[in-house]
């Protein structure tokens, strides 16, 4: 067989389905499960810079907030805004199940603006809770360290008062 008799599927740079998102962002629950990760030493980061939208870990909470003011993370939530194809709307666009998918469309409309100030709720401060995360965590790793910065910071905050 030749190298290009062979058909090689593009499996490096695959995404999650938006799908699938689409459900990660629909309840509280999973949102803050997945804000909140074990550690997990095979993930980048171990597992605690997330980003939902983009399906992707990152190795610090500096690269997060790069990723955040990029096209492409753009791109994937402005591709989330609306509600993802699915069978449903397939099968509804034969003719089966035509009451099932309008029950959806109507049921869409009434819960999407609460979804969507729910997932920007528990999405906007995922930085910051992020950065308490780490300086807790530098604290438990080097408490002398951590001791004696917190005992500069407040000694330059008294002399900066005066």
């Amino acid at each position: 067989m030749g190298r290009y008799s062979v058909k090689r599927y593009k499996t490096k740079r695959r995404t999650r389905d938006l799908d699938l998102i689409y459900e990660d962002l629909s309840s509280p629950t999973k949102i803050q499960g997945l804000k909140h990760q074990p550690l997990d030493e095979d993930k980048a980061g171990l597992a605690q810079y997330y980003c939902i939208h983009c399906a992707r870990y990152f190795q610090d909470n500096k690269a997060l907030a790069h990723h955040y003011k990029s096209k492409v993370h753009k791109r994937r939530v402005k591709q989330l805004n609306v509600n993802p194809y699915s069978t449903l709307e397939a099968e509804a666009a034969t003719g089966l199940n035509l009451e099932r998918f309008i029950d959806s469309v109507n049921n869409y409309k009434t819960n999407e603006a609460a979804r969507r100030l729910m997932e920007s709720q528990l999405l906007k401060n995922q930085l910051k809770e992020n950065d308490e995360k780490d300086k807790m965590m530098y604290a438990q790793l080097f408490p002398e360290k951590a001791e004696q910065e917190r005992k500069e910071a407040t000694g330059n905050m008294g002399l900066k008062s005066t």
